[in-house]
């Protein structure tokens, strides 16, 4: 249905906000400034994973010249159309690393360039447990980093999470779709998984020294 598609790409939207968010408080990543514009200076993506990545304040009249990736096997990039901000979409191919590059002009003539580094990662599932309630959800992340909760699956309890070796969790958060509201919880608390709220688990590869997110949503 069109809601559907509505919410499906609400939850997308959100969801690389987030990622965003994860990267940036754990990598650590720094923003890179010119002006008044900032753009990532590194990124974190899982394979298969294509995410829209803001131009902080960009402007309709801005052009973006030259974009281009460094090394297109590993991943590829695209402008999209000016929505409160000029968005950088990455399409994350193969592991690896790569270089994203571009030039923002503004309506002055000034010119400021950008550059950042793409670390792409095969996903790993890194938990032991990942359990909501009486369900443990560890076979379905073996597949994926996010998965559904489906209507007949128990929705509410208490968690219970562990990591792998060599995995370490660093934070969990229950969190409002649409609204943005993130709650940092503790392993233990009892949450509940609906059409409103899901459960992210940001972990890092203490191997690889990367930081990440597997989620648990709620029933659509």
């Amino acid at each position: 249905t069109d809601m559907k598609k509505i919410k499906n790409l609400v939850i997308a939207l959100f969801l690389a906000f987030t990622f965003i968010v994860a990267d940036l408080a754990a990598a650590p990543v720094t923003a890179q400034a010119a002006g008044t514009l900032k753009f990532a200076k590194s990124i974190t993506m899982l394979k298969g994973n294509q995410i829209g990545y803001g131009i902080m304040n960009s402007v309709k009249s801005d052009k973006i010249l030259n974009l281009k990736c460094s090394n297109t096997n590993v991943a590829t990039v695209k402008k999209e159309k000016f929505i409160d901000d000029y968005t950088i979409t990455i399409k994350a191919k193969k592991q690896g690393t790569t270089t994203v590059s571009f030039t923002v002009k503004r309506k002055n003539g000034k010119k400021y360039s950008f550059k950042s580094k793409i670390s792409v990662y095969n996903y790993t599932n890194p938990l032991n447990k990942c359990v909501v309630g009486k369900k443990d959800y560890k076979k379905q992340l073996d597949k994926k980093n996010t998965v559904t909760v489906s209507s007949s699956s128990p929705k509410k309890g208490k968690i219970n999470i562990t990591a792998k070796k060599g995995y370490k969790i660093e934070a969990i958060y229950y969190s409002e779709y649409g609204t943005g509201v993130q709650k940092k919880i503790k392993n233990g608390s009892s949450i509940t998984l609906d059409s409103q709220h899901y459960l992210q688990i940001i972990y890092k590869d203490t191997r690889k020294n990367y930081s990440y997110a597997v989620s648990l949503y709620g029933s659509l």
